[in-house]
């Protein structure tokens, strides 16, 4: 039955106030300063993977075919004779020398730990954390930390994780992925697929959330990234689908991410659903924490280097595009003079971070549909999706390239 004249005026006023009356969920477009720059540190590199900055000024990184650990002295320039060599590694595709983090006393123990992949006699898939102690420039004394193994042999060389860093409980996290087997990650006895967090020496600490486990979070899949966020203690993560769903994580004690149960947002009160959701996917690598509830994190498929801001409670205020390059990033660190730090293939790089322009008059309205529950939609270059109807306590912000 067609709607009358007086009904119709009736919906539309109805809509207007709608629109009028949903300032929390206006998406603000957060924009960066035409000002900002990139400047090429070191150019003609072999795959720098992660970097370390030393409390003395020297930057410590990977490269992960070469098996090579580097040092870039105060000055800018690259020693040519490597910290240390792991001569063992395997580094087909997304296997090498992945990680790396240093002491939180560092400039007393000169303890450098770096996570790698080798593969052993009978061809299983081995992720390994080595610690060496720094004696000026060189590495010495390697000392086995951590060992995990995938749970078949021949895996495909995917989905090693490999990022580590310690925590400011001065704990060690490091995310292992599931060695493409998937279902070991929804085993708490299994290491694999997992954020694990352990005590430097590579014991267990007591206040874990499973005992006598190494076990942190589990449900993970493809991880190539995380930081805390000092101001808050937050644990945020990225996280790579298959062909759908890349993730943005906060990283919860005892929490399970779902995978290979579901990914993305799963409507289902036992997993953490993430904070974005990628669609389709970009591959998030490294992130870095900028400012209190402010991140910047890579994009390997895109090339895209994105500026990520969150309230107190961890929902997403903005997301935005600052800078793209043509090569994927890889590592995205904080560097102690304020200038956020990131790796490509060949280089290693720096931006300079920019207050971002006031987002007022870039609010973008965001018509709310009206269903079994409230849908809230924006277009932001991205079209970001908030589900209030959602099981976890945390909305997550869907990404959908335009």
């Amino acid at each position: 039955m067609p709607l009358k004249v007086s009904s119709l005026r009736l919906l539309m006023k109805i809509v207007i106030l709608i629109i009028l009356s949903i300032g929390p969920w206006i998406f603000s477009e957060a924009q960066s300063s035409s000002s900002a720059t990139v400047t090429a540190i070191l150019t003609g590199l072999s795959f720098p993977i992660s970097l370390e900055f030393a409390p003395d000024g020297r930057i410590f990184f990977n490269e992960k075919n070469t098996g090579n650990i580097r040092i870039i002295q105060q000055n800018g320039t690259i020693l040519s004779s490597p910290f240390a060599t792991i001569s063992t590694i395997f580094t087909d595709d997304e296997s090498g020398l992945l990680g790396m983090a240093l002491d939180p006393s560092f400039a007393t123990n000169g303890y450098v730990y770096v996570y790698f992949t080798y593969r052993d006699g009978l061809s299983y898939t081995h992720g390994h954390i080595v610690r060496y102690t720094a004696i000026g420039n060189i590495g010495t004394a390697p000392i086995d930390v951590f060992d995990v193994v995938s749970a078949a042999p021949n895996t495909p060389p995917y989905h090693n994780g490999g990022y580590i860093k310690f925590g400011p409980d001065g704990k060690l996290y490091t995310q292992v992925g599931e060695f493409h087997q998937g279902s070991p990650a929804q085993d708490p006895s299994s290491t694999t697929g997992k954020m694990l967090r352990m005590n430097p020496d590579g014991s267990v600490p007591s206040d874990n959330p499973f005992p006598g486990s190494l076990v942190y979070a589990l449900g993970i899949r493809n991880a190539f990234g995380f930081d805390f966020d000092p101001s808050n203690g937050r644990l945020i993560a990225t996280e790579a689908g298959p062909s759908t769903d890349d993730e943005i994580n906060i990283i919860v004690k005892g929490g399970n991410y779902g995978w290979p149960t579901c990914l993305g947002i799963c409507h289902n009160p036992s997993f953490t659903d993430p904070i974005v959701d990628f669609n389709p996917v970009v591959t998030p690598t490294g992130i870095a924490t900028a400012a209190p509830n402010v991140y910047y994190f890579g994009e390997w498929n895109t090339g895209n280097l994105e500026r990520l801001e969150l309230s107190t409670n961890g929902t997403v205020v903005s997301m935005s595009q600052v800078y793209t390059q043509s090569g994927g990033i890889i590592a995205v660190e904080m560097g102690p003079n304020g200038k956020l730090y990131f790796t490509a293939p060949n280089g290693f790089y720096a931006y300079d971070i920019q207050p971002p322009v006031s987002a007022t008059p870039n609010s973008i309205p965001i018509i709310l549909a009206i269903t079994f529950s409230i849908i809230a939609t924006a277009v932001l270059g991205y079209s970001a999706v908030r589900d209030r109807g959602r099981h976890s306590a945390q909305p997550a912000a869907r990404i959908q390239q335009s």
